[in-house]
């Protein structure tokens, strides 16, 4: 190892990257659940699964923020180029379990994000949808012009509303 990299330095990135992943995981086993919920349209028990997903989100950036304090005290870039100046400079006895760590992480996390946005969309149409149904409820849907008798229009189709609160 170079000078700047110590075994107890690149011990402490491994546990750092070995964490990120392990939280990761939970965190992509949890956007899953999110998805599987709110397509059967479970919203009570999205509301529970919001709260952990929360909680692996916060754990998620301490571990984040360690990897990455991990790298700069080794005197590293916080980003994949970094990361790959670091792995040139262990033993290559080593170099594979950082490597494989690292890309379990990046492609763990890159699942996250794509279930994420996914979980997006559908919390977005049903929203839409929802706005569409109170619309429908309030008699402001798909407004048609009236003529009344003066010979006026009228476009607030009050006359259709379905109910009032």
């Amino acid at each position: 190892m170079s000078n700047q990299i110590s075994p107890k330095a690149a011990q402490q990135l491994l546990r750092a990257i070995e964490q990120d992943y392990t939280l990761a995981q939970s965190l992509k086993s949890v956007l899953q659940e999110e998805k599987s919920i709110l397509e059967k349209r479970q919203y009570t028990a999205h509301s529970a699964l919001l709260a952990r997903k929360t909680q692996l989100l916060m754990e998620l950036d301490q571990a984040d923020n360690a990897r990455r304090q991990a790298m700069a005290d080794m005197g590293l870039q916080l980003d994949k180029n970094g990361f790959d100046l670091f792995v040139k400079q262990v033993p290559p006895t080593w170099q594979e379990r950082f490597q494989s760590g690292w890309e379990k992480l990046a492609d763990t996390m890159n699942a996250c994000a794509r279930l994420n946005k996914v979980n997006g969309k559908i919390l977005a149409h049903a929203q839409n949808s929802m706005e569409h149904l109170m619309s429908i409820i309030k008699g402001t849907a798909n407004q048609v012009s009236v003529y009344q008798a003066n010979g006026r229009r009228n476009l607030s189709a009050s006359h259709r509303m379905l109910a009032t609160a």
